[in-house]
């Protein structure tokens, strides 16, 4: 008999229609697995009270165009009329007495028969802890906001889904090394409930792409160089792509190498004057860094196939995707050797200290002058890249709820 899980939706809700975040694909990409796996009836949930508007026929839209077959356990319509909604003081009073712009129905029978509630990021619902029958689980994607603070502008989010995984709940951590975080932070939770399922690249969008007349369209769209060093990730403190800049200026400057640039790919994040300091810094060097903002998906596999290689020094991860898009597109791969980075890029990448200048400079150097080098670290880490599959990846989760679903 298939075990019944409800999975929560809500991610997927708050960013379908923009900024779609690391947590939003992950979200998506194993809905779309889970939801034709015969071990397990899945359902999903569109709860939040908090952080979205959008109602579940929008929800059962994007699901349909996106290939996930999963039928709903609630039904969410907007109210037709709430005076003064948008007021701040009238948002206060109707979150206060519990009316908001919209009506959440429970289908009661999917919640009392459903084995196992999962939320992908969110705290778990209060309307949920209210069913003794469903085991909640969360996944734990990552501390940094509570670990660095200084990297960070809020931890506030983070302190409530763990605490709302209490003692009896379940967490499922993105690596070994996020797991170790969380047990530290708090080592109340019971280990036992506390698993590990990596996480994957989808391979419809990263994927070795060699195709010259997309490529011209894209050096012609973003204005790249023929040879370009990539950095893929949201410009914030945490990803130190100041570091980056710094080391390439120094490198092409000191070498007198006028044939390379470097690709900043990502939107804004919070506290970025760093950077842009960093990339003012440069002054007649300017026109060698290109900052794209944030790309299409469908721009991202032959942006990463025809760099040269691909930098991504970030301080913490908690499990960090696009060193693992990186090597799937066939890229010479660079990152730091901290947090989870090391299970990801494994010892086919070049892992470095994420404040030694020296070392960075020089393997930028290295990969430039050295072409063979460079296409060894290609090839090593397009093989690793194969080890990690959505498939793969659902499937383990499949494994957890068995054994939660048992326990």
């Amino acid at each position: 008999m298939s075990i019944k899980v409800i999975l929560d939706a809500d991610v997927i809700a708050d960013f379908y229609k923009d900024n779609r975040t690391g947590i939003f694909r992950v979200t998506l990409e194993l809905f779309r697995v889970l939801s034709r796996n015969n071990a397990i009836e899945t359902f999903y949930a569109h709860l939040s009270w908090l952080h979205t508007e959008t109602s579940t026929k929008e929800v059962d839209h994007f699901f349909s165009e996106n290939s996930v077959r999963i039928d709903k356990a609630n039904e969410r319509s907007r109210r037709s009329f709430l005076p003064l909604r948008k007021e701040k003081l009238f948002r206060y009073f109707y979150n206060r007495i519990g009316v908001y712009n919209y009506k959440n129905t429970h289908f009661d029978k999917v919640f009392k028969e459903a084995g196992i509630f999962h939320s992908f990021y969110y705290p778990i619902n209060a309307e949920i802890k209210k069913y003794t029958n469903l085991k909640k689980v969360v996944t734990i994607h990552d501390l940094i906001p509570i670990l660095f603070p200084d990297l960070h502008f809020t931890s506030t989010l983070i302190e409530r889904i763990i605490a709302s995984i209490g003692e009896d709940g379940y967490a499922i951590c993105v690596s070994e090394n996020t797991k170790k975080d969380l047990l530290n932070y708090a080592p109340y939770l019971n280990p036992n409930r506390v698993f590990v399922n990596l996480l994957a690249a989808s391979d419809e969008l990263f994927y070795v792409c060699k195709n010259e007349e997309k490529f011209n369209s894209i050096k012609k769209k973003y204005n790249l160089p023929e040879k370009y060093f990539l950095s893929v990730g949201t410009l914030e403190p945490r990803k130190n792509v100041d570091f980056v800049i710094r080391n390439f200026i120094k490198v092409i400057k000191e070498n007198g190498i006028d044939d390379l640039g470097l690709v900043l790919v990502g939107a804004k994040g919070w506290d970025y004057d760093k950077i842009f300091d960093e990339y003012n810094n440069a002054e007649e060097l300017k026109d060698k860094i290109i900052i794209t903002g944030r790309v299409p998906d469908e721009d991202l596999a032959s942006l990463y196939s025809n760099a040269h290689s691909f930098y991504y020094m970030s301080f913490y991860e908690g499990f960090g995707l696009p060193p693992l898009e990186a090597m799937q597109c066939g890229v010479a791969t660079v990152t730091s050797n901290t947090s989870s980075l090391p299970e990801v890029v494994g010892d086919v990448g070049i892992m470095l200290d994420p404040n030694d200048d020296l070392s960075l400079s020089q393997t930028m150097l290295d990969l430039y002058q050295n072409e063979s080098l460079r296409k060894a670290y290609a090839e090593k880490g397009l093989e690793r890249s194969k080890l990690f599959s959505w498939k793969k990846s659902a499937d383990g989760l499949v494994d957890i709820y068995k054994k939660i679903s048992n326990s």
